[in-house]
């Protein structure tokens, strides 16, 4: 017999997840349907900050999100085992050291995570996992689950038809207090790379100018430029310009990471003493030295902390939730 057109039980499902969705993230923040047939990206989350009661401005940062969508999500309690860090070592897990983590669990198609992987870490990919009958939305950020847990379990992944995501229940839109802080921490990331490297570049200048070295390597440069030497009103100029670029990003406005306002302090410091005449220039010198320093160890921070954060792993437990998970130690 024939049949009219028909609508699908998957494509309702879908539509009321996205409406699940906007009805749990910020009202001021814009969500935007991406590409229809989607390739890996369902949603765009555009940012915004509320200037007064009447006006939120935009904040020129995106989450990109695939949204996935099941009838009714069971949670259970997993065991998560302490883990080295995985971007020095191959995973290896302490079996003495151990706690236990309510999660959900999602099978999700390797098709779709290679597509994702391919981006890079860059670009902040979160997979959203909508409990239609609960209204309940986990959330996971796939760059940093594939980068920190599957590939350093599992580098073949790619031969096998899915993988199967563990979340942390903790991490429901509902809970606005998490929700919210990672959410507006995956937006700032292409802005904190960007950053990172500009701080590294002004790094390498400030060591050239000021003729100390932290590598054992004799570059073209330094052959290039031996013997050349920088009048100290040069090198205070050159720094003021350098903290200019930067002492107005954004990115030191984001108190979730309290390093960030905290070196925006030591900037401000650092500049005024630049500005003071008479003022002792070898304590200047070490500062800056310290300063710089400190600034690109932010990146370093980044990719060995931050990015394990809301991810079902013990760092994560202990750096990104209020609450303290128990860990049981076996001798």
């Amino acid at each position: 017999m024939i049949r009219k057109k028909q609508r699908v039980l998957q494509h309702v499902m879908e539509d009321e997840s996205y409406e699940i969705i906007k009805s749990q993230i910020p009202k001021h923040w814009v969500i935007r349907e991406f590409n229809r047939p989607d390739y890996g990206i369902d949603l765009v989350i555009e940012l915004f900050e509320v200037i007064d009661e009447n006006v939120a401005e935009t904040l020129g940062e995106f989450i990109y999100v695939q949204v996935k969508s099941v009838k009714e999500v069971t949670t259970k309690q997993e065991t998560i085992y302490a883990v080295g860090n995985v971007a020095k070592v191959v995973w290896t897990e302490d079996r003495k050291s151990y706690t236990s983590l309510e999660v959900i669990k999602y099978p999700f198609d390797t098709t779709s995570i290679f597509t994702i992987q391919s981006l890079g870490g860059s670009v902040p990919v979160l997979l959203f996992v909508v409990d239609i009958k609960s209204k309940d939305v986990y959330f996971i950020c796939v760059n940093d689950y594939i980068e920190k847990i599957i590939l350093p379990q599992n580098p073949k992944y790619t031969e096998q038809g899915s993988v199967t995501f563990t979340i942390p229940a903790l991490n429901k839109l509902s809970n606005q207090d998490i929700s919210n802080n990672a959410l507006k921490f995956y937006g700032k990331r292409a802005k904190l790379l960007a950053a990172f490297s500009k701080f590294s570049f002004q790094k390498n200048e400030i060591a050239h100018m000021l003729g100390y070295r932290d590598y054992p390597i004799w570059t073209y440069r330094d052959e290039m430029e031996k013997g050349k030497s920088y009048e100290l009103d040069e090198i205070k100029t050159q720094l003021l310009y350098f903290i200019s670029q930067i002492i107005d990003l954004d990115i030191w406005q984001h108190n979730e990471w309290l390093v960030l306002p905290q070196a925006r302090e030591d900037l401000v410091t650092v500049k005024m003493l630049l500005e003071t005449k008479d003022v002792d220039w070898s304590i200047v010198k070490v500062k800056v030295i310290i300063l710089w320093h400190q600034l690109t160890n932010l990146g370093t921070m980044y990719e060995d902390i931050c990015r394990e954060w809301f991810l079902p792993k013990i760092i994560s437990l202990l750096t990104s939730y209020s609450i303290i998970p128990e860990i049981t130690t076996k001798e």
